[in-house]
């Protein structure tokens, strides 16, 4: 193979990306939001399906979870736009540089294309339960979150944390079909998990919050009291994980190594500022931690049910 043909074909290709503004217009999707949130779904969906992939099934869970995600964060960005323009991290994005209606109106009918499609795919491969979870986390992000609370109110950061919460609970009722006793703590570990990890976006992004005058809980009530949100969180994910032991929803490998984790985490949040670091570096490593975090906790749950001797 000539090598520099490969390469000017690379060239060619980012070239391509770049005067079409490709990578801007995939953007409005937020690839990061839509990846994590598949990580948090295959968590539950191994557990339920006993780490068996089910192939087909599974591709369709993911299809209609890309589909309900995308849409949801392409009508968060119309909303917000006139927010992300004050915003030094938001403000190059596509829909606040580009101010055609046309656009407008073509990206927000991909996104009701989308929705639709999400929930169109849950409703008729997957199963009822699973299209009312996924509507009610688009009503929750889409309408309550961005439309309504995250310009007036600072519960807006709990009504976020809800629908970032179910993604993993439709990975699990996907295969199971039933809600129970596992799908209620799942869901309140990872509401736990969103609150503390966007305080900790709030308290280093917090002169972009300012500028935008988004009421935030740094802003409201000061970092000391946001650092005690976060703190207070974590434990309860700790607390929350040997509930999910006693009732026998996972093993103990599960509850040990992810409560270890969570264990260095809350200790971090309390020395870290205080006696290492300066806040702003606190609360990003306290960001990239709670990353770690809730893929630990969606891969320890995926490999949950194979024996215990293979890890000891």
């Amino acid at each position: 193979m000539d090598f520099r043909s490969f390469k000017s074909l690379k060239l060619d290709f980012f070239s391509f990306l770049k005067n079409f503004k490709i990578t801007d217009k995939l953007g409005l999707i937020k690839p990061g939001i839509i990846f994590g949130n598949l990580i948090s779904l295959s968590g539950g969906f191994f557990l339920a399906s006993h780490g068996n992939l089910l192939n087909i099934f599974f591709l369709k869970t993911i299809v209609g979870m890309v589909s309900i995600i995308s849409s949801s964060c392409i009508f968060n960005n119309i909303i917000d736009r006139d927010l992300d323009k004050k915003m030094n991290r938001t403000k190059n994005r596509i829909l606040c540089i580009n101010t055609s209606k046309k656009l407008l109106v073509i990206i927000f009918l991909i996104a009701c294309f989308l929705c639709f499609f999400g929930i169109y795919i849950f409703f008729i491969y997957i199963n009822l339960i699973c299209a009312i979870i996924s509507f009610i986390g688009i009503f929750f992000y889409v309408i309550l979150y961005s439309f309504f609370f995250k310009r007036v109110s600072l519960y807006s950061i709990l009504i976020g944390s809800v629908a970032g919460s179910l993604p993993p609970i439709i990975g699990y009722l996907s295969v199971n079909n039933q809600l129970n006793g596992f799908c209620l703590i799942l869901f309140f570990i990872f509401l736990f998990w969103q609150i503390a990890h966007f305080c900790s976006i709030t308290i280093f992004r917090y002169k972009d919050y300012k500028s935008a005058d988004i009421p935030t809980i740094s802003i409201l009530y000061g970092f000391i009291y946001t650092k005690n949100c976060i703190s207070f969180c974590i434990m309860s994910i700790f607390f929350l994980n040997f509930l999910l032991y006693y009732f026998s929803y996972v093993n103990f490998f599960y509850c040990f190594y992810v409560n270890i984790f969570v264990f260095i985490w809350f200790i971090f949040s309390i020395v870290g500022n205080n006696f290492l670091l300066s806040c702003k570096k606190w609360s990003r490593i306290m960001f990239f931690f709670s990353i770690f975090v809730v893929f630990l906790v969606s891969f320890l749950l995926s490999i949950n049910n194979f024996t215990m001797s293979i890890f000891f």
